[in-house]
């Protein structure tokens, strides 16, 4: 089962996304993770992937997509992932390799996602880089949520603001074998 996960930043899509992913046995791709692992690297994409954090800027579709295409085709994907990160916009989407079987919207006030992201501390959390990708969440990735909607892909919306332990329980309700 191939699952795409959406939210805002700071809603705690990795949190849901990881305890799905091991529901069902699947591993849990964060686009996040990978590129902050990979502009720690000393190598030309890591060098321009730390440049456009820095800035406090996405990575081009093109690049992005290359890197979520490779790693969704991995021999442990075959038979199926989480997906958090991609597509995020339609031109994205337009170049993904794989479709979802499962869309997941994770969602959380905006004051709470903000106050989230300014704890948890990384680099690329400051006060004007949150706002601007949320923001550019609503301008840019709400369409691709919608297209698949009209697609007809099964949809569904977790709301993350309860406790965790109460959040897990509709996520094992939703996953029964």
């Amino acid at each position: 089962m191939n699952v795409f996960l959406f939210g805002a930043q700071g809603a705690g899509k990795s949190t849901v996304g990881q305890y799905i992913a091991g529901k069902i046995g699947v591993p849990f791709i964060a686009t996040g993770d990978i590129f902050r692992e990979m502009r720690e690297e000393d190598t030309e994409i890591g060098r321009k992937i730390k440049a456009l954090y820095d800035a406090g800027e996405m990575s081009p579709d093109g690049l992005t997509m290359e890197i979520v295409n490779k790693r969704i085709n991995d021999p442990d994907a075959q038979k199926g992932f989480v997906l958090d990160g991609a597509p995020r916009n339609l031109v994205q989407e337009g170049l993904i390799s794989k479709h979802p079987d499962l869309v997941m919207m994770v969602t959380l006030g905006e004051k709470e996602a903000f106050k989230r992201m300014v704890e948890r501390g990384r680099v690329d959390d400051t006060q004007e880089g949150i706002r601007k990708r949320l923001s550019w969440y609503k301008e840019k990735v709400m369409p691709v949520i919608d297209l698949y909607k009209n697609r007809g892909v099964r949809f569904v919306e977790v709301d993350n603001s309860p406790p965790a332990e109460e959040v897990q329980k509709g996520l094992d309700e939703l996953f029964k074998n």
